[in-house]
């Protein structure tokens, strides 16, 4: 990530949600330089103080022969090695995610078990863009960009500055530096119709600056990806304005979320989530149930 683009994103954490601060407050003026600097408090994060390993079959590199080493067993996994913070410390009341919560699991199982359909290409000659929303540690967006095909590019997203941070550092630890700046991104990306359309600006400006007029065209998303994401009710049109401008509305093209219901503080039912996202022109499916945990697939209706 290039320094210039990090010191234009605006300072925000999600606990001003929780605290009810006005959209104003939200959402800093870009010519205001005073709302624009962060709380004192919250300038500096102290080293994170959690990791989380995962392991995951990667479908595209595994091998049914007997007599396997342990060498081709490993490059069969796909191992994700993350860090941040418990979820009872004090970083994670204020940025949420700084940690991992259940959700997350259950989305990357489903991208594990739907990866030849959902993480490919429609065509052997097109490519796929893939955006998760809400990126947090990272967990899912990662292990989504090593499942998927070679002509993918995947960007990792959150609102919160703090968040973005170690995103940032959890994306170098996972991706080679070939493929970070490459086909791997992390950006930040405020909620809401107007936030979406300025990063979809963005998106075509810098396409336009490496001269790939073909990028330029197919600046929205054929995947969008999120977990945990809702769990104040003020949040929830937002989250879907934001997916309605990003992504494709081609058949093919699907928002996948994970929801939990039951998550400690959490404000949102599924009910609230599914008469939004009709509102928004949605249709939805349910792939996936179990207790709380909910995995949704999204489509704009045609």
């Amino acid at each position: 990530m290039q320094t210039e683009e990090i010191n234009n994103e605006t300072p925000w954490v999600d606990a001003w949600i929780r605290w009810e601060r006005n959209s104003k407050d939200l959402y800093p003026d870009e010519g205001n330089e005073e709302a624009n600097e962060p709380d004192e408090d919250y300038a500096d994060i102290p080293p994170p103080t959690e990791s989380f390993t995962f392991t995951y079959p990667n479908p595209n590199n595994s091998s049914s022969s007997e007599g396997n080493d342990d060498k081709e067993a490993n490059e069969s996994n796909i191992t994700l090695n993350l860090k941040g913070f418990h979820s009872d410390s004090e970083q994670t009341w204020t940025s949420t995610g700084l940690t991992l919560w259940k959700s997350s699991h259950h989305l990357c199982q489903y991208l594990v078990d739907q990866a030849d359909t959902l993480l490919c290409p429609p065509g052997p000659n097109d490519s796929l863009r893939i955006l998760e929303v809400g990126s947090g540690l990272g967990r899912c967006g990662i292990l989504a960009h090593h499942l998927s095909h070679d002509n993918a590019t995947t960007i990792l997203t959150d609102g919160d500055t703090d968040t973005l941070k170690q995103l940032r550092d959890n994306v170098q630890r996972n991706v080679t530096g070939e493929e970070c700046g490459n086909q791997v991104f992390c950006r930040q990306l405020l909620w809401g119709e107007k936030f979406a359309n300025q990063f979809l600006r963005e998106q075509q400006q810098q396409q336009q600056q490496k001269g790939d007029d073909k990028a330029v065209e197919e600046k929205r998303f054929d995947v969008i990806l999120g977990s945990d994401l809702l769990y104040v009710q003020s949040v929830i049109r937002p989250l879907f304005e934001t997916v309605r401008v990003l992504l494709n509305d081609k058949g093919h093209s699907k928002f996948v979320m994970a929801h939990c219901s039951r998550r400690i503080g959490n404000e949102v039912d599924l009910s609230m989530v599914l008469d939004v996202a009709n509102d928004e022109g949605f249709t939805y499916e349910e792939v996936f149930e179990e207790e709380d945990i909910s995995v949704l697939s999204f489509q704009i209706t045609p």
